[in-house]
């Protein structure tokens, strides 16, 4: 009976590898000059595969709960909805800043998700220095779906992993697959078969543009100063010619 029992739970093991194997996923990210921003993700799986986590009901309890523990997420909506034999996930969220996400790998509140997804959102690294912003992101995939690295290539024909980011100004650098919009977009086409086998990084660096408000401050200042040394050296000029004629 505990043969048969390892068997039962080795084949319901394998049949959600299976299931999870048939992923599409779609991240776009919108980053503002000021650093704060906005993101869209989208997620479709087998809706049999939901089963494990309490069928559509629990993965939309699973997926609340994440978004409202979250601080560095400032505002969010999400929708899970079965769409035939087809599982569809929409997260929209706002952040104040892109300095905060790096904390969202490491949060408490994505340990309580399933271990698939604490490595379907990878490990973020966020840096500012000066005006030079640099991101980087690893994915493991073949973490997230234990199992997938011995399935056939057949078995993720047409799944893919897309990630899109907009940037305020042109990256300096970027491993990204192609670039858009004069390289102020960035995007990453991987086939889920691809990155199965090995992680995948999303990595940039772009410097962050001088917001209008800041340029018209300094301009503001300039011409203040400017105003108040073309007085002084006309009040001067004023005093010097006043003193010679109280001379003569």
């Amino acid at each position: 009976m505990a043969l048969v029992r390892h068997v039962i739970r080795f084949l319901t093991v394998i049949s959600a590898c299976v299931l999870v194997s048939c992923i599409d996923s779609r991240e776009e990210i919108w980053l503002n000059a000021n650093g704060s921003g906005r993101a869209e993700v989208s997620y479709s799986l087998p809706a049999a595969a939901a089963r494990f986590q309490g069928g559509e009901a629990g993965v939309r309890r699973l997926i609340g709960e994440f978004l409202k523990k979250t601080p560095a997420i400032a505002t969010s909506s999400f929708e899970v909805v079965t769409n035939q034999d087809r599982l569809q996930i929409h997260i929209l969220a706002t952040f104040d800043s892109a300095l905060d996400l790096k904390e969202i790998s490491k949060s408490k509140s994505l340990g309580k998700l399933p271990s698939s997804a604490t490595h379907l959102a990878g490990e973020m690294s966020v840096d500012l220095h000066g005006r030079s912003f640099a991101f980087s992101r690893t994915i493991a995939p073949g973490k997230a779906l234990p199992g997938a690295s011995f399935l056939p290539p057949s078995q993720f024909k047409g799944r893919n992993l897309t990630y899109i980011i907009h940037l305020p100004s042109a990256a300096s650098e970027s491993n990204a697959t192609r670039t858009e919009d004069a390289g102020r977009t960035l995007v990453w086409d991987y086939p889920l078969a691809a990155a199965i086998r090995n992680p995948v990084t999303l990595h940039f660096k772009a410097k962050i543009p001088i917001p209008v408000w800041a340029i018209a401050a300094v301009t503001a200042v300039v011409l203040l100063l400017a105003y108040f040394a073309l007085r002084w050296k006309i009040n001067a000029r004023k005093r010097l010619r006043e003193s010679s004629l109280a001379a003569d």
